[in-house]
């Protein structure tokens, strides 16, 4: 189904199913009232009758009972209006609008290789646009996908194209992310609970089974008058104090988990969504029954967590806390269970986590694939150099006004020279082929007909700016990257260069002359690339070479009007548009 309409139809849907949650919980709220005034009532009716105690517990226990059902109902409401907003979101993407997901500022980094230069990060970034991660360790895997590749294209490829089909899965998935997404962003990475460490004495193992054995045994005798007050008020203290001294342990051990409490409950939900998902694609197959049927399953395991943390919740009533350490020794009993737990999966805290994060980059980008149906995985080879590239558009740029171009590049061709006016398509263009290595290397599809590259690393000079805190001048600036982007060559990195008007900084002769002659030792190294200049002399540089190929946009100029075709052709460009605009502008005299 085509992206809008089935946004539409699901926000029809949703709102239906609002209406019910909505008075679902309207009508659990009104019943938690009520059964709040029936516990006062029994107070003031039964005060003094034998009926009294168990009027309260009745009361009581419907309360708590709808409380929870309440709770239940509220989860529904939320989630069903994270769900309307999830594709009131998707809605705006497909308007040119996304603004409203997180940009990754915080992984802007000047001396990347290219993610300055690519938008990768920041306002209006591509970051932006594929971001649906829900949590934090999922939105840094996000990051370090598009800003440094994955070793696993091929796998990222089947499972995007896999999870694609599968829309509302994926909604599901980030809608039960985003429901507590507030607290769980404050509750950092599970992998933090493997520093968490729990000291046991040695005689405490043996008085978690020992104290509750007392505790017991005395009560029995203490309700059939077998043993008189004081003795038993006398086992009650010593049952309790060791219990007390551990209390700041135990205190302590909780507080960590409390920290934690949704994040568990939210990534055991995600993994009971993942359970249910039913997989065709074999590779994405093993993905799942690595991390769900393996002898250790994390769904389980995650399962047994949520149930500790529960137990620990119980202690926070101080009069259930101080029964059940009584009876059962409870703070011993849990934190044994807790020291168990952590000394079985402490160690594969972080590879679970790592495998959710992926899960998330993955549903990223099977979303971005189905809003752009048409986009396409590349075929990468190591052994072939040739880039053939099709029909390739900007993920910027509205795919229905785009105009797409071509990417050819033979085996014995290093670079392309490309020459144009201003505004007439350059940059866009550099900036598309740069990001088809990125989303390629990513295992993300790129908006082209067919793609077939070689397995190469991204670097780039395009927006080299100066630094006034060190000194630096823009010329030396654009020296520094220059110098950054040979030493990956020289170390024998196989990279792909992207080059926009480099040598700025200084006189036209030296930038012609420079120019050249960088290109020339790129070529030597056997380096390959592609540039945009306004400098026609560098073309010359293919004139007797055939490593260089030129390539050119080309502007319109008819009369007083100025247009573009967008397109790229071979050969140099002949229209060039400055002093054209600057009439235009009246900023110079007509001749």
């Amino acid at each position: 189904m085509e992206a809008k309409k089935y946004y539409d139809k699901r926000i029809e849907e949703l709102n239906i199913t609002l209406k019910k949650v909505q008075k679902k919980y309207r009508f659990f709220t009104f019943l938690r009232l009520m059964f709040f005034v029936l516990i006062c009532s029994s107070l003031f009716v039964f005060w003094g009758s034998i009926t009294l105690l168990p009027a309260f517990i009745i009361s009581v226990a419907l309360f708590l009972f709808v409380v929870h059902l309440s709770v239940d109902a509220k989860y529904d409401r939320d989630k069903v209006l994270v769900l309307l907003d999830i594709n009131k979101n998707e809605k705006e993407v497909l308007n040119g609008n996304w603004l409203m997901f997180e940009d990754g500022q915080e992984f802007k980094y000047s001396q990347h290789p290219f993610s300055l230069d690519m938008d990768i990060f920041g306002k209006k970034s591509v970051f932006q646009l594929v971001n649906r991660t829900v949590s934090g360790p999922g939105k840094k895997k996000l990051a370090d996908t598009l800003a440094n590749g994955t070793s696993r294209i091929s796998e990222t490829n089947a499972c995007i194209l896999e999870l694609s089909d599968q829309t509302s899965w994926c909604q599901e998935f980030i809608a039960e992310g985003m429901v507590h997404k507030e607290e769980a962003d404050k509750q950092g990475s599970l992998n933090s609970l493997s520093t968490l460490i729990i000291e046991f004495k040695p005689f405490i193992s043996v008085l978690r089974y020992l104290l509750p054995s007392i505790a017991i045994f005395s009560t029995i005798l203490f309700a059939f008058d077998s043993i008189a007050t004081p003795v038993f008020s006398c086992i009650i203290v010593l049952v309790m104090l060791p219990i007390g001294q551990n209390i700041k342990n135990a205190n302590a051990v909780s507080q960590v988990l409390n920290i934690h409490v949704n994040r568990v409950k939210t990534v055991l939900k995600q993994l009971e969504l993942f359970s249910s998902l039913t997989i065709q694609n074999p590779v994405f197959k093993l993905e799942q029954d690595a991390l769900l049927n393996s002898s250790e399953s994390v769904l389980k395991e995650m399962k047994d967590l949520d149930k500790i943390i529960g137990r620990f919740d119980v202690r926070k009533n101080l009069l259930i806390g101080t029964l059940f350490n009584f009876f059962f020794a409870w703070d011993f009993q849990i934190l044994f269970q807790m020291k168990n737990w952590l000394n079985k999966n402490g160690s594969q805290l972080s590879v679970w986590e790592d495998k959710m994060a992926e899960l998330e980059v993955w549903i990223s980008g099977a979303i971005y694939k189905f809003n752009n149906p048409t986009s396409i995985f590349s075929e990468m080879n190591s052994e072939n150099e040739e880039i053939e590239i099709i029909g390739l558009s900007h993920p910027f740029v509205d795919q229905k006004k785009s105009i797409p171009n071509d990417v050819y590049l033979k085996s014995n061709e290093n670079f392309i020279i490309i020459t144009g006016p201003n505004m007439a398509g350059k940059s866009t263009y550099l900036r598309s082929l740069g990001l088809t290595f990125a989303f390629s290397n990513a295992g993300f599809p790129i908006l082209a007909k067919s793609c077939k590259i070689p397995k190469l690393k991204l670097y780039s000079s395009m927006r080299t700016s100066d630094d006034l805190t060190v000194e630096s001048s823009y010329f030396h600036a654009e020296l520094v990257r220059l110098r950054f982007i040979m030493d990956a060559i020289e170390k024998g990195e196989k990279i792909f260069i992207i080059l926009d008007e480099i040598l700025k900084g200084t006189n036209s002769k030296d930038k012609e002359i420079g120019s050249a002659r960088f290109l020339q030792k790129l070529k030597r190294l056997n380096s390959r690339g592609i540039i945009a200049t306004h400098d026609l002399s560098l073309c010359e540089l293919a004139t007797n070479n055939q490593s260089f190929k030129n390539m050119c946009f080309d502007s319109i100029i008819e009369g007083e009007n100025l247009s573009f075709d967008y397109r790229i052709n071979e050969g140099v460009c002949k229209n060039m548009n400055a002093s054209f605009l600057l009439r235009q502008m009246k900023l110079v005299d007509d001749i």
